[in-house]
């Protein structure tokens, strides 16, 4: 059986609850006896700032550590050559060259480089040597030289590398586009018409870690065991810099949304909108996340003059407590910042439950995607009899989201990468500080209906393809956060 590698890394955050993260080691194992399979890293939307599709492949040869000396050779780090057999997720399992021992290594271990780095960060080569296996050694040990050299002129010589590129791009991993510290606007998840001024706490990859704090906030902190958005010791509330629950600073000023804030920084903020719609550059704080820096893609203006309040399209309610169904859902409003409208589900409480989000989102769908891919559709609240979309767009003399609003459909060969079976990580959207082990349930044409390793289906979630809260496996490990253990599982 091949060895599972784990995750090494040169500044290892200290955290002793990475003790209790869950490893896909034994699915690995399955997946070489062809009893498991994984969805492929080019299936997801961007999950990682730098994109390896294109250099970690199946074929490829890499150097790596070999730790068999590690005991030996204190100051001195031994590499050998591997080629990459499958590729799973994050994981790829690799040979070493001119031997018959395998592994599963995470190519965001800082025990993965691309040929040729050991002379690039290292000139005289004075802390890095290259030795096969201990086990090879010792077999080759009279005719080294000889070894060696067939090792490079039979197998690497002509060979696909990893090139020195992916060392640039794991480099990269470490800027992210923003810094603990810096403030922002968050949706009141508990009160959709109100947002509030937060702080980043702590980044990890594309994810962030942000509360509302007493700095910030105008009256006393609400109690944090009630609202999960609130600063305390233990405070966990985690989502992708994409998310819909955050705004630029001046967000609520430019669009005239309720905002609960301090009088200092409501006075801030207008200046902001102020300098917006002159058409001036704002004056920003140092610490504030500006509209540029969460700059969502242009939209074509032809396609965006079709937009009229009171258009019926099909939600995911991104507010929900359980995210399986779709709702009825109208456009309630425009805001002034280009591409965000005011939606909500339709019924007698649609405008105080109601919440802005970008027309570039994972939630809004078609009128008819439910009906034609399998979904339940939940009718308005108070809404009698059968509902059925002809007979309910003509009694409102309402008219359709026209489809070109949405999100492009992806490409047939990118949605048959998701199978029913296949494993991922997915982060629990109503308890989004939590990364769970999970399974492709069923699939409903962009839509996939995932289960949490261990929970019972009526815990599922539909996510969209392109949701950043779901993710390859091994991210969990590569960003030292702790991927749940399946509910049934037993150390």
């Amino acid at each position: 059986m091949s060895e599972f590698l784990k995750i090494v890394r040169a500044n290892k955050k200290s955290d002793r609850k990475l003790d209790k993260t869950y490893l896909w080691e034994s699915y690995l194992h399955q997946f070489e006896k062809g009893k498991t399979s994984f969805i492929p890293v080019e299936a997801f939307n961007r999950n990682l700032t730098v994109n390896f599709n294109e250099c970690v492949k199946e074929g490829v040869i890499f150097e790596t550590v070999v730790h068999d000396y590690d005991k030996n050779c204190d100051s001195i780090q031994v590499r050998w050559f591997a080629r990459i057999e499958k590729v799973c997720g994050y994981r790829v399992l690799a040979q070493f060259i001119g031997a018959d021992t395998k592994f599963w290594l995470n190519i965001l271990s800082d025990d993965m480089f691309g040929l040729a780095n050991a002379a690039m960060s290292d000139p005289n080569m004075d802390k890095i040597v290259y030795a096969p296996p201990l086990a090879i050694n010792e077999e080759y040990q009279n005719d080294m030289v000889n070894y060696v050299n067939n090792c490079i002129d039979g197998e690497i010589v002509g060979q696909t590398s990893l090139s020195p590129k992916f060392d640039e791009g794991k480099a990269l991993l470490s800027k992210h586009r923003f810094k603990v510290g810096q403030r922002l606007e968050l949706l009141n998840y508990s009160n959709s018409t109100e947002i509030r001024v937060a702080r980043i706490q702590e980044i990890c990859g594309r994810r962030m870690n942000v509360s509302i704090t007493k700095k910030d906030f105008p009256e006393s902190l609400p109690d944090a065991d009630d609202d999960r958005q609130v600063f305390s010791s233990g405070s966990q509330y985690w989502i992708d810099e994409g998310s819909f629950f955050i705004f630029p600073v001046g967000f609520a000023a430019v669009n005239g949304y309720q905002l609960n804030a301090k009088k200092e920084y409501i006075e801030h903020t207008n200046k902001i909108a102020q300098a917006i719609k002159n058409g001036e550059n704002p004056r920003y704080d140092s610490d504030d996340v500006t509209f540029d820096q969460l700059a969502k893609d242009p939209i074509d203006p032809m396609i965006w003059r079709k937009v009229k309040v009171g258009q019926k399209f099909e939600l995911i309610d991104p507010l929900a407590q359980q995210f399986n169904n779709l709702h009825v859902a109208s456009i309630l409003k425009f805001c002034k910042t280009e591409g965000y409208l005011i939606v909500g589900m339709d019924g007698p409480d649609a405008l105080e439950d109601s919440f802005p989000i970008h027309i570039n989102n994972t939630f809004m769908f078609p009128v008819g995607y439910a009906e034609k891919y399998n979904l339940e559709l939940v009718p308005p609240d108070e809404f009698k009899g059968t509902f059925r979309w002809d007979e309910y767009l003509e009694k409102e003399s309402a008219e359709t989201l026209p489809l070109d609003l949405f999100k492009p459909m992806p490409s047939q060969e990118r949605l048959d990468k998701f199978k029913v079976g296949l494993r991922l990580e997915a982060a629990d959207m109503c308890e989004n500080q939590f990364i769970c082990p999970a399974t492709v349930k069923s699939v409903h044409g962009r839509l996939i209906n995932v289960n949490f390793d261990g929970w019972d289906e009526e815990f599922d979630e539909l996510y969209d393809v392109d949701s950043h809260d779901i993710l390859p496996i091994g991210w969990c490990e590569a960003h030292s956060y702790v991927l749940q253990p399946p509910k049934k599982y037993n150390y």
